[in-house]
């Protein structure tokens, strides 16, 4: 049974999708998904079937996409580096779940 920090990672990591899911739509339009395919790769992964876990990943991908928009309604200097400092702290959740969550994980052979 994953643990409490799982859960909590997990979901901050698709706020943090949401975040950037937003400031590409500002920038780019609604035809980019870039942010929004790796949030459905993240429900196929980690959450296939309805349920508990399904709806926390998708109310946070909706709250951050929410805040993001509010946050960086144009996409000016300031978004650009927000989506840059959402990469990198979503990089970290992703590197934090695989050492937490895999057996394994992080080693390198």
């Amino acid at each position: 049974m994953p643990s409490q920090d799982y859960y909590r990672d997990v979901t901050t990591l698709a706020e943090v999708l949401g975040k950037s899911h937003a400031i590409r739509v500002a920038c780019n339009g609604r035809n980019d998904q870039y942010w929004r395919s790796y949030m459905l790769r993240l429900l196929e992964l980690e959450a296939p079937y309805q349920g508990g876990l399904r709806r926390s990943l998708v109310n946070g991908f909706n709250a951050g996409f929410s805040w993001g928009s509010d946050l960086h309604p144009t996409c000016d200097e300031n978004a650009v580096t927000a989506e840059q400092t959402y990469a990198a702290e979503g990089r970290d959740l992703s590197a934090r779940l695989v050492q937490s969550n895999i057996p394994g994980g992080g080693r390198r052979n």
